[in-house]
């Protein structure tokens, strides 16, 4: 009686199985299955052959390049460039003259005494937020860490210093995208 009610329980929930995972909503129904409609041409064979799909246009970097601003070295101004004897710090003003947002710009600065002999050069970048025809005070480490030179346009602290001219180059800058 035992083995009879364990395989009619057995054959029930058997019967049952698939009745239940079609109302579960975790297996789909059999009668349920999706068909998408494809318009088919016949081939030259007698096949038939699926229409393709019309496909989005690839930007390549030839339609990228033509869209790039050019770089120009006097799309930056370098202004009333300071550095007294005491400072360990070196300001001037960047004037934006292009047509774009700029942002780090990196120059090769040249420091020559008052009579055309180089001191030092070197090449920093300026973190600085330039809008189109805009100027912004920038202020970079100084070249002269023992305090001993001073910018011919700054008044002396004292006599012993040595007074410098510098001039720049603009190597790079960088054009903002904005969205």
């Amino acid at each position: 009686m035992r083995k009879i009610l364990i395989l009619t329980l057995l054959g029930v929930g058997l019967a049952m199985g698939p009745l239940w995972s079609q109302s579960s909503g975790i297996m789909p129904r059999k009668s349920a299955t999706v068909r998408i409609p494809v318009q088919c041409l016949t081939g030259p064979s007698g096949e038939t052959v699926a229409t393709p799909v019309e496909r989005e246009p690839v930007v390549t970097t030839d339609s990228v390049e033509a869209v790039r601003p050019a770089f120009s070295p006097t799309a930056v101004d370098m202004l009333a460039f300071d550095k007294r004897m005491s400072d360990t710090r070196e300001s001037f003003l960047l004037r934006n003259n292009s047509p774009y947002h700029l942002s780090r710009v990196v120059l090769k600065l040249v420091y020559r005494a008052p009579d055309g002999q180089m001191i030092d050069y070197r090449t920093c970048t300026v973190e600085c937020d330039l809008l189109p025809g805009s100027t912004r005070k920038c202020e970079i480490d100084s070249f002269d860490r023992s305090r001993n030179y001073y910018h011919v346009d700054s008044p002396p602290a004292r006599v012993s210093g040595r007074p410098f001219k510098v001039s720049y180059q603009v190597l790079r800058y960088d054009v903002v995208v904005e969205p």
